[in-house]
């Protein structure tokens, strides 16, 4: 809502909401700035987020998770760019969203890209914050419901898919999104096994043989059940 430029604010919220936080939503709706709230109906993450999908009017939509906030230009700069789907770097802050965690954070760059060799490799390199085109959100039919809430259904399953469907890519080389890394509940933190398991259906889908499956789980496993920078210390 404090973006250099109008944008529609669509937030998807859970049943269990809490009032408190609805009485913030309820007095943000009354300022004189867009934004609308629903309630989840469909079961899980992928649910939520082809909820918000379909209740967005703009012909652009990207994706801000619970956690996390944006810089104020990240919207403004990510339509400059005219790709189906326009990826930045973010920043990785500590849970308290004040200190920043630097081997945590992404740069990334067009030329590392475009130099990777299959559309895994793409998926897994683009981050957050994502700005998609809407016609192609459709044509890809969003998130897949499918496969379960496992992390990367938003950032890398669905960018795979996109992908798949031919979607242009433009990197913003800017830390625009700011991803708040805690111990509180998240999809990171559930079981790992099950995780690992999602993934597979992932790979599966995509066509992977399971032979090849194996060094994809073991590089996204790593950071399976813990938040990520305990994953950092431990390796240290």
């Amino acid at each position: 809502m404090r973006q250099t430029v109008p944008a529609e604010v669509v937030v998807v919220c859970s049943p269990r909401t809490c009032a408190k936080n609805w009485g913030t939503l309820r007095a943000l709706e009354q300022l004189p700035r867009r934004l609308r709230t629903c309630v989840q109906k469909g079961d899980g993450f992928a649910a939520a987020i082809n909820q918000g999908f379909r209740k967005a009017k703009g012909g652009r939509i990207g994706l801000l998770l619970s956690d996390d906030w944006l810089r104020p230009d990240a919207v403004e700069k990510c339509l400059a760019c005219d790709g189906d789907i326009v990826s930045t770097g973010f920043t990785c802050f500590a849970g308290n969203g004040v200190d920043e965690f630097e081997s945590l954070s992404s740069d990334p760059r067009c030329t590392v890209y475009h130099d990777l060799a299959t559309l895994e490799e793409k998926a897994f390199y683009l981050t957050h914050f994502f700005l998609f085109r809407a016609a192609k959100i459709v044509e890809a039919a969003g998130l897949d419901e499918s496969i379960g809430d496992a992390p990367g259904i938003d950032d890398y399953d669905f960018i795979w898919t996109l992908l798949e469907h031919g979607a242009r890519v433009s990197i913003i080389e800017e830390r625009l999104y700011c991803y708040r890394d805690h111990e509180g509940q998240r999809l990171t933190l559930r079981d790992p096994a099950e995780q690992a398991g999602n993934l597979v259906r992932i790979l599966t889908k995509h066509g992977i043989r399971p032979e090849e499956q194996e060094e994809i789980v073991r590089r996204h496993s790593a950071w399976f059940g813990k938040p990520l920078h305990r994953v950092l210390t431990d390796a240290q």
